[in-house]
């Protein structure tokens, strides 16, 4: 599915995917079942290829797993009473009564019972690379039904494909320190040099003098 859109800077993603290998940490809302559909989801959104790491090294679904398993998937800031708005047009933020957590929930059941009907009872991380986009383009293209009730703000398939997109690309992007960007590979292919604290009077140096590269290895928050 070709990495959600994202062009890298100057080609940096060399880095072997074997140095972001390490013990996976315990999953902390996901079961098994929905851990390996949303890993071999995200890795088809940002594969792993000859130029280097994708998705499943850099902690994606582990990311993703903590925010579900944290105040965001319990919908702790977020409008859930309602009464809801379909909007025409964006702005009106999240519109559904449902918080994260069940809407993962609810939306990869659904999604592993679409691929059992569809491909001779395979789970979507059994199936073909090719297999697998065509589900994750009917899933962005509101063509799978997600059982939820009627007026639940217009909430289809590709609102999910949405949200979990979004929650890709904060995996890839985030400071480590929230459970993906493992080994800093987000980073690293948008030559992003990390926490400017890190680097003190060098970095600040270069803010606004877009024209002069910063060829650094990036740094975390410490």
């Amino acid at each position: 599915m070709a990495a959600g859109g994202l062009a890298a800077a100057d080609g940096v993603r060399a880095t072997p995917a074997s140095a972001y290998r390490s013990p996976a940490p315990p999953l902390r809302f996901f079961t098994d079942a929905e851990a390996a559909a949303v890993e071999a989801m995200a890795e088809r959104v940002f594969p792993a290829d000859a130029s280097g790491p994708g998705a499943r090294d850099a902690g994606v679904m582990h990311y993703i797993d903590g925010r579900l398993a944290g105040g965001w998937g319990r919908g702790e800031r977020l409008y859930l009473r309602g009464p809801f708005t379909e909007p025409g047009h964006g702005g009106h933020g999240y519109q559904l009564p449902l918080t994260p957590r069940e809407v993962y929930r609810r939306a990869l059941r659904t999604l592993a019972a679409h691929c059992r009907a569809s491909y001779r009872g395979r789970t979507f991380d059994k199936l073909a690379a090719a297999k697998q986009d065509a589900v994750l383009t009917a899933l962005e293209g509101g063509e799978i039904d997600l059982g939820l009730a009627d007026g639940e703000a217009g909430f289809t398939s590709a609102s999910f494909f949405a949200m979990f997109l979004a929650n890709v690309h904060e995996g890839l992007f985030s400071d480590p320190m929230h459970g993906g960007n493992r080994g800093m590979v987000g980073w690293k292919w948008v030559a992003f040099p990390g926490d400017p604290s890190a680097y003190g009077e060098p970095y600040a140096e270069h803010i606004g003098k877009w024209h002069l590269p910063y060829h650094v290895v990036p740094k975390g928050v410490r």
